[in-house]
C-alpha cells in the first residue's frame, strides 16, 4: 500500500483528507499540521520552502512517503514546482483553487475567489484570467483553527465581509475555508460554490492500486497544543458527513 503524506498548517488538511479516503481509499495516509508554522499564507516564498523543505526531511526518516499532497493553496503555489524538482523522485500533487470549474459555467467578472494573499499573488490562472475578483481573506484560516469546535460563531464574520458581494460564483481558493462552506451559502443563497478537495482526491486516485482497498490514517501536529484535540475533534465530525 502506498503511503501519502498531506501537508497544510491547520485544519485544512483535514477537509482535503475526507475527501481522499471518500475517493481514494486505498493509501495509508498521514495527514501532517504544521500548526507550529501556522498560518503559511503570511510566510514568504523563502520562509516557506525551507519549512516544507524541512519538514519533507523529517517527516520521510519515519514515514517513507512516495506521493506528498499540498493540501493548502498557498503551499502549492509558492512550493510545489521547486520541490518537484528537489525530491524528485516523489509524486507531488498541489491543491489549486477550482477556477476552472467555475469559468465552464460563468464569466469571469461573475466569479468572486477567496484566498490568502500569498495565493492571489502566485496563482498563474489569475494571470490568465485576471478579470476574476478577488478577495484576500488574511486572517480567516486562523480564524478557522482557533474555532473548530464552534464555527456557527464565524457566520457573523462571513456576513460583514460578504453580505454584499454579487457575483454568481465564489472559488474558495484556500482549503480551510470549505469548513465554512455552509455559512457562506447562507450568506450568499445565489453564489455557487466551488473548491478543489475533489479534483485532488481525483488525481490521487491516479496513483491507486484499486484492488486493495484498505486504508490507514495517522493525525500528526508539528506542537503540542490544544489545536490537536480540537483537530480530531474536526476530523470526526467531518468524517461522519
Amino acid at each position: 500500500m502506498k503511503k501519502v503524506l498531506l501537508i497544510d498548517s491547520g485544519s485544512g488538511g483535514v477537509n482535503v483528507l475526507v475527501e481522499c479516503v471518500r475517493v481514494a481509499p486505498f493509501f495509508d495516509y498521514l495527514l501532517f499540521c504544521d500548526n507550529a508554522n501556522l498560518p503559511y499564507g503570511d510566510k514568504t516564498s523563502k520562509q516557506l520552502f525551507e519549512i516544507t523543505r524541512n519538514n519533507l526531511k523529517k517527516i520521510y526518516k519515519y514515514f517513507k512517503f512516495e506521493i506528498v499532497v499540498f493540501a493548502c493553496n498557498t503551499l502549492t503555489a509558492i512550493c510545489v514546482e521547486q520541490c518537484r524538482k528537489e525530491f524528485s523522485d516523489i509524486v507531488f500533487i498541489g491543491t489549486e483553487p477550482a477556477i476552472k470549474p467555475a469559468l465552464a459555467k460563468y464569466k469571469e467578472d461573475e466569479i468572486l475567489l477567496l484566498a490568502t494573499e500569498g495565493t492571489i499573488k502566485n496563482c498563474k490562472l489569475l494571470k490568465k484570467h485576471p478579470n476574476i475578483r478577488k478577495k484576500a481573506m488574511p486572517t480567516l484560516a486562523s480564524q478557522i483553527d482557533h474555532n473548530l469546535d464552534e464555527l456557527e460563531t464565524l457566520k457573523v464574520f462571513v456576513r460583514n465581509e460578504l453580505s454584499e458581494r454579487k457575483e454568481k460564483a465564489i472559488v474558495l481558493g484556500c482549503t480551510h475555508y470549505v469548513a465554512l462552506k455552509n455559512q457562506i451559502q447562507e450568506v450568499l443563497p445565489h453564489c455557487e460554490i466551488f473548491s478543489g478537495e475533489n479534483g485532488v482526491a481525483r488525481r490521487l486516485r491516479a496513483f491507486s492500486d484499486e484492488s486493495c482497498i484498505n486504508y490507514q490514517i495517522q493525525l500528526v501536529t508539528s506542537k503540542i497544543d490544544d489545536f490537536r484535540a480540537k483537530l480530531l475533534y474536526y476530523f470526526n465530525k467531518k468524517s461522519e458527513e
